[in-house]
């Protein structure tokens, strides 16, 4: 029965978001917010979809990306960071709003799959990279602790907070248990999410031999070199991707801030000015971390709260709207149009 009453719920928010796709309410919200700023979030670009989608719920395949880019281009003007320069003081003339497309995290597809079509599609884009894991085969912490959960070989397993808790072989179990433990480990400070890394990784095997390539491999810095040739902007996703407002030690959180600045204008030749926080809610960006972030050189701090970027906002609290994985086109435009955040309650 709650099997049954669950796909009905699903059915009905489809036949919501088909209905306003087909009427063209999202399209009308998007052309009608000229004064704002549309920012899109993405992380990863696939060949194909994969069939997993709570795996891969950040990355969206090839043809899913090249048409929301197209849908874009048909009803906003795509910037870069002088783009966004000039609609922040005042220069903008376009005849359409903006929007400015970025991409978190720093990972290979974003340049073997996600770069060659924006290239064809005439987009410009910014990418964050976390300087500590390009040209590694290291995995993201938080991706790294969802699949050593999923790969769990006994029956019961620490929980952050010290209690223990039974692991069921039911992968449906298995994945509601390794969200629950990675949403506990991003408000841990950061030593100790440190420590239950570590205590994950003694009992599992080499993350190698669990992982997908394709998806979460980063890239090397001729691979954001070769971004840069190709005329794309390049930021800083810190250097090992902490929640920032959980550092706390303030020479450490300096680090993770001018390390990956000074790294990427090194490496790169070329100023880095932006900044995107590591998962970036309101909890993980504290008033220190952004008076850091100033004082590091960086003119723009980019967040995750998903709305539309405002002309009078706060340079160092950028809005932007990450995009899911695995949608439709009529998903993607509820969410492109802020209509998701204001229905659900996030805006």
């Amino acid at each position: 029965m709650l099997g049954w009453l669950k796909r009905l719920h699903m059915s009905w928010q489809t036949y919501v978001k088909w209905g306003l796709h087909s009427c063209r309410i999202n399209e009308c919200l998007v052309r009608s917010q000229r004064s704002r700023l549309l920012i899109l979030c993405y992380h990863g670009v696939l060949s194909e979809r994969r069939q997993d989608s709570w795996s891969y719920e950040n990355w969206v395949d090839a043809e899913s990306f090249r048409m929301q880019l197209r849908w874009l281009r048909g009803r906003l003007e795509p910037i870069d960071l002088s783009g966004l320069e000039r609609w922040r003081t005042g220069g903008w003339t376009g005849a359409r709003g903006p929007v400015l497309i970025t991409f978190d995290d720093g990972y290979r597809n974003n340049r073997s799959l996600a770069a060659p079509i924006l290239v064809e599609e005439s987009c410009p884009a910014l990418f964050f990279l976390s300087t500590g894991l390009i040209g590694t085969k290291r995995v993201l912490w938080n991706d790294e602790l969802r699949v050593r959960v999923m790969n769990w070989p006994n029956g019961t397993i620490r929980l952050p907070g010290g209690d223990e808790a039974t692991i069921s072989r039911d992968r449906g179990s298995r994945r509601a248990l390794a969200g629950r433990i990675n949403k506990d480990c991003k408000q841990l400070p950061q030593d100790q999410c440190s420590s239950y890394l570590r205590y994950l990784r003694s009992l599992t095997m080499d993350l190698e031999t669990l992982d997908d390539r394709e998806a979460r491999e980063f890239m090397s810095w001729d691979d954001a070199k070769e971004l840069v040739r190709c005329g794309f902007d390049i930021g800083s996703h810190t250097v090992e991707h902490p929640i920032l407002a959980r550092i706390p030690d303030r020479t450490q959180l300096q680090q993770e801030l001018r390390s990956s600045k000074g790294k990427l204008e090194s490496e790169l030749g070329r100023t880095c000015s932006a900044l995107a926080y590591p998962n970036g809610t309101f909890r993980d960006v504290s008033p220190q971390v952004i008076e850091e972030a100033r004082a590091a050189g960086y003119r723009w701090g980019f967040m995750t709260t998903p709305t539309w970027q405002a002309l009078d906002g706060d340079p160092y609290k950028m809005s932007r709207i990450c995009v899911p994985g695995h949608v439709d086109m009529s998903t993607f435009a509820f969410y492109a149009s802020g209509l998701h955040a204001r229905l659900s309650g996030s805006a």
